[in-house]
């Protein structure tokens, strides 16, 4: 089981921000937000796996997901087959394969990565 995200409700990828000490993912849920540490995911993908301590979760692009180990249930970021169009205040727009990109760009400029299961 595992919590589930649309890549729409993405509000901010922080990379290690001077008000924000630590990488996280910032997403919106019921009118308020959340954030997911990256540090914490590295910690249990280690435990889980026994390998990099960098590595934050799985991705796969051709089913069109990032799942991330965080505490608990895990989150699994879901992008939707219709197009995102830039006007509409989202971080990530366009394709559902140029979001996915865009997402593992911001993901690869903080010190963490993710597994391709492609």
């Amino acid at each position: 089981m595992e919590i589930i995200i649309y890549d729409h409700q993405i509000f901010a990828v922080n990379r290690n921000k001077a008000e924000n000490f630590s990488d996280s993912l910032v997403y919106k849920a019921k009118d308020s937000l959340h954030q997911i540490d990256f540090e914490e995911c590295a910690k249990n993908f280690k435990d889980t796996h026994s390998t990099n301590n960098r590595c934050i979760g799985e991705r796969n692009i051709e089913k069109g997901y990032i799942l991330l180990y965080t505490n608990g249930l895990q989150t699994k970021i879901v992008f939707r087959k219709a197009f995102v169009f830039p006007f509409q205040n989202y971080l990530l727009h366009g394709t559902r394969r140029e979001r996915f990109l865009k997402l593992q760009k911001l993901l690869s400029q903080t010190k963490y990565t993710t597994y391709d299961l492609t």
